[in-house]
């Protein structure tokens, strides 16, 4: 079990810093900057990896046990099924309490942490991306060009910005020289701008103005893309379990919202105790003689696991729908595994 979750969590980091790979190139990404993101990243892999690591891990050891013959050995004694699976029901149940205390608190604390750094990793790309005679146009809305470089990173002789974000005025900036650095407060990218002039035209009402500076700070607001770069990270994963609570039962809030609170809420719940459910299916499995070498339970595990994401995945559509309850619905994949594991007992309880 605990050789499955190393592996599995560094088969998540790898595909945590691919998604992050764009956003490291140019920026001089530290050695302190991976090590921030790989532990920041740790405990949201945690809620997925234990229950996912109990299962290969009893798994494997049933396996090993039938190949050996010790199963049959512990029958002959008098070990019936219910009995063989009370250790492995053990690990599973503190595992979920491990994963529980992960999702409930940890991984929220993380992930507002791994948004702040993936923020400063953003804004810090910006600045240094900036090419001199290259138009700049990832912030939506907003185009950037630089003249020509100024000898320091960011410093530029020669700057244009415009801006047409919508909702406000056309912006058109010339300066003659231009210093772009992260923000030091929030979501932007500031301008340090010296002797030009600035075009503003209010398509609404038609009004054009133009006025000319000798210096100038310009904090070009970076939301829209820091929100498409850690998309990954929803927004109830920031929130522990009173923040999800309180935001599910805010009377005055959008009712579909409150539907999603809920449901992310009942999840804290449902995924920790696929652990205890995953340890009684494997039990089951190994009672009945249905495990063979370790390449089937591998594939078997991976098997497992997709339908579980898979069905995980469609009860979270139908709560969006609010086809159905949203406790039912995050609760519908382990009520699954629980009653596939408790009818593979009994049945082999009966056939002993």
């Amino acid at each position: 079990m605990v050789v499955a979750f190393f592996f599995l969590n560094l088969l998540f980091l790898v595909v945590q810093i691919l998604k992050i790979a764009t956003l490291a190139v140019g920026v001089g990404l530290g050695l302190q900057d991976m090590l921030q993101i790989v532990l920041y990243s740790l405990p949201s892999f945690a809620v997925f990896t234990i229950p996912i690591s109990v299962l290969t891990g009893v798994l494997l050891g049933l396996g090993r046990m039938t190949a050996d013959g010790e199963l049959i050995a512990l029958a002959g004694a008098g070990l019936s099924n219910l009995g063989l699976s009370r250790v492995p029901a053990v690990i599973g149940l503190a595992a979920s309490l491990l994963a529980f205390c992960v999702a409930g608190w940890l991984a929220p604390a993380a992930n507002m942490a791994l948004r702040r750094a993936l923020v400063d990793l953003s804004r810090r790309h910006i600045a240094q991306s900036l090419d001199p005679g290259q138009f700049f146009d990832d912030i939506p809305g907003v185009v950037l060009f630089p003249r020509r470089g100024a000898g320091a990173t960011g410093d530029f002789d020669g700057f244009m910005m415009f801006d047409r974000r919508p909702g406000r005025a056309r912006h058109l900036l010339f300066a003659s020289q231009a210093k772009v650095r992260p923000g030091r407060v929030g979501n932007f990218l500031d301008l340090f701008l010296t002797r030009g002039e600035m075009h503003a035209f209010d398509w609404r009402q038609g009004l054009y103005s133009l006025a000319q500076f000798e210096k100038a700070l310009v904090a070009i607001d970076i939301d829209r893309l820091v929100d498409e770069r850690t998309r990954f990270i929803s927004p109830t994963d920031s929130l522990d379990l009173s923040e999800l609570a309180a935001a599910a039962g805010e009377r005055a809030g959008d009712l579909h919202k409150q539907v999603v609170f809920y449901a992310a809420w009942q999840r804290r719940f449902a995924f920790p105790a696929a652990a205890f459910f995953f340890a009684l299916l494997a039990c089951a499995l190994g009672a009945a003689g249905k495990l063979g070498g370790r390449r089937r339970i591998l594939l078997f595990s991976t098997v497992v696991v997709a339908a579980y994401y898979l069905l995980s995945r469609a009860a979270d559509a139908i709560a969006d729908k609010a086809w159905l309850h949203p406790a039912l619905t995050a609760w519908i994949p382990d009520m699954l595994v629980c009653g596939l594991a408790c009818w593979l007992l009994l049945r082999g309880r009966r056939a002993g």
